[in-house]
């Protein structure tokens, strides 16, 4: 469909500037090119594309009648009945109808202009209108003028009426998608605009510009609707909802009334955008896993829009009770846990030799390891693994113990501005006073923010990255292991950070096989911890998108064994998915680290 409609738009201008500029308004018969090679040429071809055009124009329809799920207008946050989107259908239909109209009658006048000429030989390189042209041939050469007349009229009025039909429709992204694509920022959700500001009356004051521009450009094709991990389980989020609601919402503030619909759902402008108008369960469902953003053909940035009205949702405390207290054992304590900071290194005290202070003796490698990785044991034996690599590895590092803080990742994600600017401020104040070449991390929720959010001088990488490299120059010398695993893709290592390969090299690198789900890499399911959803509860779902994820794992077959993870968060929420799901015996679930230790003594995983 689409090059069919791109195909004969350059194929109408082609003809306007041959006839109307050249012919009519140069009036330069001599430099006319639409005859000859080229005109026999440009009829094939735009017959070709013509024809695909209707095809797809057919297919569509058909496919609509029973649309699939990321299709269906169907809401996940309110019960049936409790809402109409008959008008976005009515919409779909109407330009469907109006651009299946202009194409056919766009053959049907090709036809009878052949016929009306009497088939000239050069014609029968217009394969459909020569084909139309003989089917009414019986109408004679004035007969076919005349409808050929008639037929002009009709197409050229179709066409105009689709123009004027353009900024009242779904047509519209043509014009709002091109103006988006030129302005979207792919690091939007790495590192996440400033706060907009304090809301006014005005409620299009809480969006920028460009999230304006990203509400009218969403073409309800639901890529975001099917790959969302909260709408996948059950929570109230729908991405494209989402905007959809927020189109609306502006629509309404703006006085806009629309052809196919009433407009705003529900038909109010009073109150707050986050709480009131938008549910704050819908608000907090998001992982901000990027999964919408990734998939979205017309660059609409989900992630900075979700987050910014969750700020709203803090300025008033309307925080659900497991984040709030996730936020006073941070804002007391510099971490999720409430541990004193000088239990932040406790991990540590069983290793054969102390690792360096950072902050009293120069390193090569700085590391950052995180909440979870300090303070959950799940995850904290993953960290003496990847301590114990580093020292065989004589790889020269150091913690900065107490001084740590929580990277503020997060909480950011939460909502939380204050505290993360507190939070960073803490942490740059403790990397200030270490002497480093390069900053590790455990937890790519981490890395992100290190990366884009705290403005570092130097690198920051993923420990996967480095061990990737030791393995590579014959530091670490491993081999030996058997067996079938599958890998999961944390978001903020794949999508985040587009780091795919390091770890699958590094799996294969210990001689186990490796069988892909099938949700990998960008496309990778979401763990559900993402957001600040690690900190709230997650009871009422219908099944968590850990669980979802390992039932994934389990269909490849009983011969994968091992779920390998290389995120703190992942090895928590999987451990426990397991166990919830009844796959412990089944599936072990294994950080790469570990498998790498493992390889490199010859202890067999299990």
């Amino acid at each position: 469909m689409f090059w069919g409609f791109l195909v004969l738009t350059v194929a109408t201008a082609i003809i306007a500037i041959d006839v109307d500029v050249i012919g009519l308004f140069l009036g330069r018969p001599d430099l006319q090119f639409w005859n000859g090679a080229f005109y026999q040429g440009y009829s094939l071809i735009v017959d070709v594309f013509s024809i695909g055009f209707v095809s797809g124009l057919v297919y569509l329809g058909w496919r609509r009648r029973n649309p699939p799920l990321k299709l269906s207008y169907d809401r996940v946050d309110r019960e049936e009945g409790g809402y109409d989107r008959k008008g976005y259908s009515i919409d779909d239909r109407a330009f469907l109808f109006v651009l299946l109209f202009i194409a056919i009658t766009g053959f049907l006048l090709e036809g009878f202009r052949i016929a009306a000429v009497d088939f000239p030989s050069f014609e029968i390189f217009s394969i459909a209108g020569w084909t139309i042209g003989q089917a009414v041939s019986f109408l004679g050469v004035d007969g076919a003028e005349t409808a050929r007349v008639l037929f002009w009229w009709t197409h050229a009025l179709a066409a105009l009426t689709f123009i004027a039909f353009i900024p009242y429709s779904k047509a519209m992204h043509m014009v709002t998608d091109v103006i988006g694509l030129l302005v979207t920022d792919q690091d939007s959700a790495r590192a996440l605009p400033e706060p907009v500001g304090a809301p006014s009356d005005d409620l299009l004051s809480l969006f920028t510009w460009k999230d304006l521009v990203d509400h009218d450009a969403c073409t309800k094709c639901g890529r975001c609707h099917d790959v969302c991990p909260a709408r996948a389980t059950g929570a109230p989020l729908s991405p494209r909802d989402l905007i959809l609601d927020l189109r609306e919402l502006a629509d309404a503030s703006s006085g806009i009334d629309l052809w196919y619909g009433p407009g705003a759902e529900p038909n109010t402008t009073t109150g707050a955008v986050a709480g009131d108008y938008i549910a704050a369960e819908t608000l907090w469902a998001c992982t901000t896993c990027m999964a919408c953003m990734e998939v979205c053909p017309v660059g609409i940035e989900h992630v900075p829009t979700i987050v910014q009205m969750r700020r709203q949702l803090v300025e008033v405390g309307d925080v659900e009770a497991g984040l709030q207290t996730a936020f006073q054992s941070l804002t007391r304590a510099g971490n999720s846990f409430g541990k004193s900071a000088k239990q932040r290194a406790r991990w540590t005290k069983g290793l054969d030799q102390e690792i360096k202070d950072a902050r009293s003796e120069p390193v090569e490698y700085l590391w950052f390891v995180g909440d979870h990785a300090s303070f959950d044991p799940r995850a904290t034996e993953v960290s003496t693994s990847v301590a114990r690599l580093l020292s065989h590895a004589e790889v020269d590092f150091g913690l900065l113990y107490e001084a740590e803080k929580n990277s503020g990742n997060d909480v950011r994600r939460a909502g939380e501005e204050g505290l993360f600017e507190m939070l960073r401020e803490q942490n740059l104040e403790a990397l200030a006073s270490a002497e480093y070449s390069q900053i590790i991390t455990t937890d790519p929720h981490s890395l992100n923010t290190l990366r884009y959010e705290y403005e570092l001088e130097g690198t920051v990488i993923h420990y996967t990255e480095l061990l990737d490299r030791l393995v590579a120059d014959g530091s670490l010398a491993v081999s030996g292991l058997s067996g079938i695993a599958t890998y999961h893709d944390p978001c903020y290592l794949g999508r985040y950070q587009d780091e795919y390969e390091a770890p699958r090299r590094l799996i294969h690198a210990t001689g186990l096989d490796l069988h892909e789900m099938g949700r990998c890499r960008e496309n990778s399911f979401c763990c559900g911890a993402g957001g600040g959803r690690i900190w709230m509860d997650d009871s009422g779902l219908e099944e968590r998108p850990s669980e979802n994820r390992i039932r994934e794992a389990v269909a490849l077959g009983d011969n994968v064994r091992y779920f390998v993870v290389a995120c703190p968060k992942d090895m928590v929420m999987y451990s426990d998915a397991v166990k919830t799901t009844g796959h412990e015996d089944r599936l072990q679930v294994v950080d790469v680290a570990q498998l790498v230790e493992r390889a490199m003594t010859g202890v067999p995983v299990g």
